[in-house]
């Protein structure tokens, strides 16, 4: 057994209280970045807000992070809203499959258009359906909105991009920040 003097000993340990923070950055991912959604749930809603909110000359849903705030808020904020997504997802991809033969996300743009005015309307009834599709994407819509134009300390609106599209001053943040 080696005599370490005091110089030493602190070297070594400090070494190894490093290297015990950083073997949890280590580990491979899992695969699922989500807290609520599946993967195959995510590309569903993504694709469903990418039409809400498209990108153009300006980013659009998917840049502004909105499937995470949405998975954040379905998570911290309105658990009782995780079982009428995963519903609504379910259900869309249920009736997809059954009249387009591919899922929502799979579909060129103009269709996916027409089914979610379809589903607006609250033009389509079908008995694949768990939820009223009106009330799926009325949740949706809601949601898209929040999280593309809120602020991004709540999960959404990443790098202030609606700020930016709208002009508009990043907002100054004073005091304690309580909100996750």
């Amino acid at each position: 057994m080696k005599n370490y003097n005091r110089r030493e000993f602190i070297k070594a340990a400090g070494l190894l209280y490093g290297s015990l923070l950083i073997i949890p950055s280590c580990k491979p991912l899992s695969g699922n970045n989500y807290l609520v959604f599946t993967e195959q749930e995510a590309a569903c809603l993504i694709a469903l807000c990418e039409q809400i909110i498209p990108a153009d000359e300006f980013p659009g849903a998917t840049d502004a992070g909105v499937i995470h705030f949405i998975d954040k808020q379905s998570k911290l904020r309105f658990p009782k809203e995780q079982i009428l997504f995963k519903n609504g997802i379910a259900s869309l991809q249920a009736w997809c499959r059954a009249t387009h033969n591919r899922l929502f996300e799979e579909l060129d743009v103009p269709t996916q258009i027409a089914i979610m005015q379809s589903m607006e309307k609250d033009e389509i009834k079908s008995d694949l359906w768990k939820i009223a599709p009106k009330d799926f994407f009325n949740k949706l819509l809601a949601r898209t909105m929040q999280g593309f134009y809120g602020s991004p300390r709540h999960g959404g609106n990443k790098d202030y991009v609606s700020f930016k599209m709208l002009k508009l001053d990043y907002p100054l943040l004073i005091g304690q920040n309580r909100y996750l």
